[in-house]
């Protein structure tokens, strides 16, 4: 529950009264993600509205799942999956913070709502009809940045984490459900994987022009697809051009976006320019701001203020390794400090004016994560996220308490896979927030020895050489998302793996090799597995460490 005194002052800065929603996102909002998952926004992970095709687009805008969030929020209770905005308020990151978004949208909407014609005949305090739609519905991407991980990418997916294509469950009977909805939409995002390679997405941008033409659409795309087919559409349709870009220099672009030419895509984003200057609107640049990159941003600033674009900032919370707000406090200072060297100087130039508050934001925003309580805060949104998403996107959910000896597994298909996600996933966090001197509580620590527990029961009732293939699977392709690393681990290290853990049975003692292996922190194990050449390799660096004598999960514990 937010405290009396950040509500006075969110109100205050937001322009609002009192008695004012924390957030009205799930009075105006609908987030379509991944295998149908349905959020009120793209950072609520937690409070499902329902899953799409189980549940209909009605079902979901008026069921009890998004009532239940509308009157947490009218008590300023962010509880429900709000972590993350609640963070930020108490941070007193109020310009960064998602919450001021939808607040200050709400009231745009409602305005263009009404200068486009587009109110609907219902009363909308009893009922409310959306006014924004945020698709995010598969991952169809032909990149594999390094921030990024297979839920978002599909080149990653398949390539880097060895996994089979995921479905997508948006079909055009989704669109004609969506349909009633879309006369009274004011704005829509489209975005990825990459916009322009998901179907589903052309189906809705042709429906959306000929049932509602005055819809704002932004896409945020890579920048790395662009035809005359695209060119046509981008004609007939209102659209606001997003285009992620996180470096001026062609090395430093490359070497995050990988797969992309960045003569190409600098050649597409000049385009996207031209196209917004004949149609009078704002062109944007999304920057996510990381260790690699975060010097050139000042030069981005300048750049951008030349050619008259928008510069805006993710917050880049994982991958962990690379994201700034988990540097120890006296780096992340470093960070501040030169960043305020190069403040831009203030104009009258509308879009120079947007750039250097956003950029003075950002600083605000790093400035937060300086302080204990916030960084604390930090850690357990990215906890508590990465748990939701993990029971969301992990196929093959339990469905009862009764467990059963898992001697056979299928791809992503049960409890282990879940359980060793969770726990490489804690342990990353965890061991980084201690690293950096950071003080946790117990309810934090605990989370850890909990979720060990649960691998250690599992590990009772599990075939040795199945637990170790499945454990060190997730290990590798959660650490290469959540940890980061520039260089990812070679594609034939899962047949490895699968070597090992078969050569694991013939050894006296394969359950002591387990529970080291599951003491040693993950980024130990993921770097001897990245750096081998072969199977034998594999085999004779992970006995070689892990196979001796002694328990070194007491050690841990």
């Amino acid at each position: 529950m937010l405290s009396p005194e950040i509500v006075e002052e969110f109100n205050r800065i937001r322009n609002t009264p009192a008695g004012t929603s924390a957030c009205p996102a799930a009075s105006i909002n609908l987030h379509f993600s991944q295998q149908g998952v349905v959020t009120a926004c793209c950072f609520n992970r937690q409070q499902v509205l329902g899953v799409y095709p189980e549940n209909s687009v009605d079902e979901i805008w008026n069921g009890e799942p998004i009532r239940e969030l509308r009157e947490a929020l009218l008590n300023n209770d962010l509880s429900k999956g709000c972590q993350k905005c609640e963070q930020q308020l108490e941070a007193r990151d109020y310009g960064g913070a998602h919450a001021l978004f939808y607040s200050v949208y709400a009231r745009m909407t409602a305005e263009k709502r009404i200068q486009r014609g587009l109110q609907p005949d219902v009363d909308q305090e009893i009922t409310p009809l959306p006014m924004r739609l945020e698709f995010n519905i598969h991952n169809s991407c032909n990149l594999e940045c390094v921030m990024c991980h297979g839920l978002a990418s599909s080149a990653i997916r398949t390539r880097r984490e060895k996994l089979s294509p995921m479905p997508n469950p948006y079909d055009e009977a989704f669109v004609d459900q969506l349909e009633p909805y879309l006369p009274y939409v004011v704005e829509a995002d489209f975005m990825g994987g990459e916009p322009f390679l998901i179907h589903a997405y052309q189906m809705l941008w042709e429906r959306i022009a000929r049932v509602n033409p005055k819809m704002e659409l932004c896409i945020l795309t890579n920048a790395t697809i662009l035809d005359d087919k695209i060119k046509e559409l981008l004609e007939r349709i209102n659209c606001l051009m997003h285009v992620s870009i996180d470096s001026m220099y062609k090395e430093t672009y490359e070497s995050i976006r990988k797969g992309a030419s960045f003569e190409q895509v600098m050649a597409n984003c000049m385009y996207y320019l031209d196209l917004m200057k004949r149609k009078g609107l704002p062109y944007t640049w999304r920057f996510c701001p990381m260790r690699q990159n975060w010097r050139e941003i000042p030069e981005t600033v300048r750049f951008c203020n030349e050619k008259g674009i928008t510069l805006m900032y993710n917050q880049v919370d994982s991958p962990v390794n690379f994201s700034l707000h988990t540097l120890a406090v006296a780096e992340l200072q470093e960070v501040i400090n030169v960043l305020r060297d190069h403040i831009p100087e203030e104009t009258h130039v509308a879009v120079e004016i947007e750039n250097r508050k956003n950029y003075i934001e950002l600083i605000q925003r790093l400035e937060g994560f300086l302080v204990a309580e916030n960084r604390l805060n930090g850690l357990k949104s990215r906890l508590d996220i990465s748990n939701s998403v993990i029971s969301q996107y992990t196929k093959g959910k339990d469905k009862t308490s009764k467990r059963v000896p898992v001697v056979v597994l299928g791809e992503s298909s049960n409890l282990l896979v879940q359980a060793s996600k969770r726990y490489v996933a804690t342990r990353i966090n965890v061991d980084l927030a201690r690293q950096t001197e950071l003080h946790l509580p117990e309810v934090v620590s605990n989370r850890v020895s909990e979720q060990l527990a649960e691998m250690m029961d599992l590990l009772a009732e599990t075939d040795p050489a199945v637990f170790t293939k499945v454990f060190l699977n997730e290990l590798t392709r959660t650490y290469s998302g959540v940890g980061g690393v520039n260089e990812v681990h070679d594609g034939d290290v899962f047949e490895w793996i699968q070597q090992f853990s078969a050569a694991l049975s013939s050894h006296e003692d394969p359950q002591r090799v387990i529970t080291n292996l599951l003491s040693a922190t993950p980024g130990e194990i993921y770097g001897l597995l990245a750096a081998s050449s072969s199977s034998g390799e594999v085999t004779e660096q992970l006995m070689g460490r892990y196979a001796e004598s002694g328990e070194r999960i007491e050690q841990f514990v």
